[in-house]
């Protein structure tokens, strides 16, 4: 029997609060050919009690067929609880056919810490720090007054085209304004070539920010759906370092992000280990582990990219951009393709998650 779900967790481990909380994330996809009403349940084990366990939102949730589901699962143990490790794990079934139709997601460990002791108390004077600092910090303004009546900073006009050390005088609809490049210094982001400002850090591009739209992300970055979590990453032909960076979910030879609409003139631009199929589309070959039939050369998927069954093949060439699957061809939707891409990229997804808890958002 095919299975229905695939239930993964970004971390097998976790440490809780010294209050005693804290939250594991699963990632639940259908992946039959049908829509599936689903149950969740957490369900622990070995020093585990099921009150300290709870599910955040409904336990009964509706997933398309291809379509992903973020589960949180809430922790919480009373104060007093002995230091020590607990393990519990998800269990998704269908509510139709509990019985027949389910999944387990991988065991998670806990780690409950020892309450801090507390700490000794330490005096200062605080009006010597007072006065100290008062004096740095109106040097340091004068300073900087006097450089910036010479060297316009980021954020500021450069008419002239001239702009402080280390920045770009970038031209807008209302003329120039020096930019800080990535790393640079900033307090907003409008002084940012990348968009977007961290203080105290400086200019930074925020991949794997949260998103609802393309126009939420700043800069080079684009809106993409990560089974489920739509999160900034690099648009196509962007510069990059790892796969993990691009919408794409791959970061080619020449290391600029490869088109995200799942199509190809050679297999340099296909993630591994897709190749460019006849159709021009990155595909999988056979052994590959599959959702959708249209993610394989062959057309056809069950639970791996197989031989396709004679009922299956087409009987003259598909046009490009096209599958053959079930003996039609059919357009592809690329999108589709680069989330198949992830079930074969552990680590691509991996990264991305690592980005999302980088960005303070979820994973």
């Amino acid at each position: 029997m095919s299975r229905v779900f695939d239930v993964s967790a970004v971390s097998d481990t976790l440490r809780l609060s010294r209050k005693g909380t804290g939250e594991a994330v699963f990632h639940v996809i259908n992946a039959s050919d049908a829509p599936v009403r689903a149950r969740l349940a957490v369900i622990p084990e070995a020093g585990a009690r099921r009150e300290w366990l709870f599910i955040d939102g409904d336990t009964e949730r509706d997933i398309p067929s291809a379509g992903a589901q973020r589960v949180v699962v809430r922790l919480r143990v009373p104060a007093g609880t002995p230091a020590g490790h607990f393990a519990f794990h998800l269990r998704v079934e269908d509510c139709d056919r509990p019985d027949a139709r389910f999944a387990l997601g991988p065991v998670v460990t806990a780690e409950v810490v020892a309450a801090p002791a507390a700490a000794k108390a330490r005096s200062m004077n605080r009006a010597v720090i007072a006065v100290g600092t008062f004096i740095l910090l109106g040097t340091v303004a004068s300073l900087l007054a006097a450089d910036k009546a010479r060297h316009p900073g980021p954020g500021a006009p450069c008419p002239d085209g001239h702009c402080g050390r280390g920045l770009t005088c970038a031209t807008q609809v209302d003329g120039g304004v020096c930019l800080a490049s990535r790393g640079q210094p900033c307090t907003r982001s409008d002084q940012c070539i990348t968009g977007h400002c961290e203080p105290g850090v400086g200019c930074t591009v925020p991949l794997g920010k949260d998103c609802a739209a393309a126009q939420e992300c700043p800069g080079a970055l684009t809106c993409v759906d990560v089974l489920g979590s739509p999160t900034c990453l690099l648009a196509p032909e962007e510069a990059c370092e790892n796969d993990r960076d691009c919408a794409s979910f791959f970061c080619n030879a020449e290391r600029k992000c490869s088109r995200d609409d799942g199509r190809c003139d050679s297999n340099a631009g296909c993630p591994p280990p897709s190749q460019c199929g006849a159709t021009k589309l990155c595909q999988l070959p056979d052994g590959q582990p599959c959702i959708r039939h249209e993610a394989c050369l062959s057309g056809y998927c069950d639970e791996t990219c197989q031989v396709s069954p004679e009922s299956f093949q087409c009987q003259s060439p598909c046009p490009a951009y096209t599958a053959c699957v079930s003996g039609q061809c059919i357009p592809v939707d690329g999108k589709l393709l680069n989330q198949n891409v992830l079930l074969t990229a552990p680590r691509t997804l991996k990264g991305i998650q690592e980005l999302r808890i980088q960005q303070g958002t979820r994973p």
